[in-house]
């Protein structure tokens, strides 16, 4: 099994005033960097960034073996910057999916989602009754989902599909699971469980 990370980071951070959610600081460097070492760290053998609005200053932070795909069609929602990264992915068997505001994901996080991981089903993790990020998918459900995908929606209409394959792993103990939509949110950088 080889695995490829995908970093969704193409978004205009619209509800947080316009800023670019990839380059918010998280401990002294920008969240970019938590959420590509926490795949690179838990087991995967590459990470895909996908960038849109902000692309050139994101794609700035990305270090030479990340592999940064640029969507033209951003604005047209999360699905496209889906399919994006999973065309990207095409080298490898299994894909783990995250988006880039997700602060508490954590190596140990990423590498307990990989592990329960079998063929044949999605790994979603739940952080009691929300789910999030990664979700762990074989190559082709990647594909499928990518191509159910529509507007802001990612993967959600693949995964109510499939209820009957998805395997809902419990990682309530390892990360808080709020992502950074708006300035209130904001706080979950400091939280000291983040990271």
């Amino acid at each position: 099994m080889t695995v490829a990370g995908i970093v969704l980071a193409a978004g205009d951070g619209s509800r947080l005033g316009g800023r670019a959610k990839a380059l918010l600081p998280h401990r002294g460097r920008p969240l970019l960097h938590t959420v590509v070492d926490a795949l690179r760290q838990g087991g995967c053998d590459e990470v895909v960034v996908v960038v849109g609005a902000y692309g050139e200053d994101v794609a700035a932070q990305c270090d030479p073996n990340v592999i940064v795909v640029r969507n033209p069609l951003w604005a047209e929602g999360m699905s496209t910057s889906l399919r994006a990264g999973v065309d990207a992915s095409s080298g490898h068997s299994t894909v783990a999916l995250t988006v880039v505001d997700f602060p508490g994901i954590t190596a140990e996080l990423v590498h307990t989602v990989l592990s329960a991981h079998e063929p044949g089903t999605v790994t979603l993790p739940v952080f009691g009754d929300r789910p999030g990020h990664p979700v762990v998918f074989d190559r082709a459900d990647a594909v499928a989902a990518a191509a159910q995908a529509t507007g802001d929606e990612g993967a959600r209409s693949f995964l109510a599909r499939n209820r009957d394959r998805v395997r809902r792993l419990d990682c309530s103990s390892l990360a808080d699971a709020a992502d950074i939509d708006t300035p209130e949110d904001l706080h979950l950088l400091d939280d000291p469980r983040n990271g």
